[in-house]
């Protein structure tokens, strides 16, 4: 568990109490809201009081005169530009970390995160040489070289186009299930998140506006103003079943019904996913529809 209580002392007020579950956590908000401030914070770049812990390390403790400097705090953390050092090639930058390391035990291994992230094939090329893509999964194999704790991730795939983010999306859904780091994932994007995250954080104006669970946070028609958001939506739990390339389809599975969606190919079959089903989606009918273009139709009790 992540614990942080902590005041902001810079430019920008960050006022922030919450305890944070070893899982992915979504900080979400507006621009300007804190959500980088608040990882600054956390890995000790950002000048700061209060209390951050994680299980049983102190990091910072303010009424104890505890400060741990951000390179003995083990977080590794990804920017929205990715700095790799750009005179070293991949394997360079990767086995950096384990070189130059302060004695960790290393749990996490040059060929896992090779194997992880699909990078085998890029490992002579210099950083100017990837695509944004191939950068950001670089970057995060790096982090994770590191042996770090926590996993900070501010806004990963901004700026990549929908085939770059389809390089990396998938491997950051599973990214816990395979690593078991806490990770604090900043976004301004509600389908990142909803693919991602199990948990989210709402800040505005440097507070938290709301916590919980994705599917409890994004269903709060009171936080619409916040959100950025015009409409309500629901999040419901899916098993892919299939894809049918020809008509650009996924079929997949949700609770004793079968839907079919856009195809949703960066997810395999028999895995399970996470739909949106926004507002204007949905329409309703006092008896079963014939011959229209809404491919699902599903009967139920208002």
């Amino acid at each position: 568990m992540l614990d942080v209580r902590l005041h902001s002392t810079g430019p920008f007020r960050i006022d922030f109490h919450q305890s944070i579950p070893d899982t992915i956590t979504a900080v979400f908000g507006r621009s300007g809201a804190g959500k980088s401030t608040l990882l600054r914070a956390i890995a000790g770049f950002e000048p700061a009081t209060g209390l951050i812990s994680l299980n049983e390390q102190t990091w910072l403790d303010s009424e104890n005169a505890v400060f741990v400097p951000a390179y003995r705090r083990r977080i590794g953390y990804v920017r929205q530009t990715p700095a790799l050092f750009p005179h070293l090639n991949v394997r360079r930058n990767l086995t950096f970390p384990l070189q130059h390391g302060r004695g960790h035990p290393e749990e996490i291994t040059l060929d896992d995160v090779v194997s992880y992230f699909n990078l085998e094939k890029l490992l002579n090329r210099l950083p100017h040489a990837l695509s944004g893509g191939e950068t950001q999964r670089v970057a995060i194999a790096r982090a994770l070289l590191t042996q770090p704790r926590l996993l900070l991730l501010d806004e990963p795939l901004t700026g990549l186009d929908l085939e770059r983010k389809a390089e990396v999306l998938p491997l950051l859904q599973t990214l816990h299930e395979h690593y078991r780091i806490p990770t604090l994932y900043v976004s301004h994007a509600i389908d990142e998140v909803v693919a991602i995250c199990q948990n989210t954080l709402i800040l505005s104006d440097g507070q938290v506006a709301a916590s919980g669970s994705t599917r409890e946070v994004l269903e709060r028609r009171d936080l619409d103003d916040v959100l950025g958001a015009n409409e309500p939506s629901s999040l419901v739990r899916a098993i892919v079943l299939s894809h049918d390339a020809k008509y650009q389809l996924t079929t997949v599975q949700v609770e004793d019904s079968v839907w079919s969606i856009p195809i949703q190919i960066t997810v395999a079959p028999d895995t399970a996913t996470k739909l949106r089903v926004r507002a204007r989606d949905v329409a309703l009918a006092g008896q079963k529809p014939q011959k229209i273009s809404v491919r699902n139709t599903l009967e139920g009790t208002i």
